[in-house]
């Protein structure tokens, strides 16, 4: 069985369309904290290429769990990837008595850390590159969605989860400016626990910073401060 492993972006997105075969299986988990550009790229996904796309969702979502974890995520402890993520694909699966699996991941050839961070072979799972594999860096894909009837309507910077600890500060701020009402769900999260994503500084801090800039920031252009590997 191949299980693709579809995030929401464009390089997910470019992967699953040229590999995807009659029969694969298509997966993308939902944290319910990613932009509505996201929700309206994958459905046009389905509409234009005819891949079907399984969208799994943890029981909790992502409030319930921080909630039973009584923590919040941080760059050292990203325990909302693993269990929104990770596990929830893997309960998916076995819940229909798949077990063994080829998980096509979407590293590029340029993302030579994140894919020598996650290159193994698990006892019944073996991960596949084919983009690094092939040599497909960020201007291929760049130019991949240039020639298609439709895309993703939104800056790379906001896909995944919105305003994530692991795209920095920085970044967050330039999100902020032009977005501000994604900030409250985080900062009721970071209220409701007592700790903070990012040390340091609060998600209300940072919005409040951010109706201070001066500088008008072009978010196609931002880069998060982390490398992340937010895949299944």
């Amino acid at each position: 069985m191949r299980i693709f492993n579809i995030s929401g972006g464009r390089t997910s997105a470019y992967m699953t369309i040229e590999h995807y075969k009659e029969g694969d299986m298509v997966i993308f988990c939902d944290t319910g904290r990613e932009h509505k550009g996201t929700y309206e790229f994958l459905d046009n996904i389905e509409k234009f290429e005819n891949i079907p796309i399984i969208r799994l969702k943890h029981e909790l979502g992502f409030s319930g769990l921080i909630e039973k974890r009584k923590a919040i995520p941080n760059i050292f402890q990203r325990f909302c990837t693993v269990e929104l993520k990770i596990k929830t694909t893997r309960r998916y699966l076995r819940s229909l008595n798949i077990l063994e699996y080829e998980s096509f991941i979407g590293f590029r050839y340029d993302e030579p850390q994140r894919y020598l961070k996650r290159k193994k072979h698990w006892k019944k799972v073996t991960d596949k590159f084919p983009l690094y594999d092939d040599k497909i860096s960020k201007k291929d894909i760049i130019s991949y969605w240039k020639r298609k009837e439709y895309d993703l309507n939104i800056p790379a910077i906001l896909g995944n989860c919105d305003a994530c600890f692991m795209k920095g500060e920085n970044a967050i701020l330039a999100i902020y400016k032009d977005f501000p009402e994604l900030a409250q769900k985080w900062i009721d999260d970071e209220e409701k626990i007592g700790k903070t994503y990012l040390k340091g500084v609060s998600h209300k801090q940072m919005l409040e910073k951010s109706k201070l800039l001066m500088k008008q920031y072009n978010l196609f252009e931002i880069e998060p401060k982390f490398n992340c590997a937010c895949t299944n």
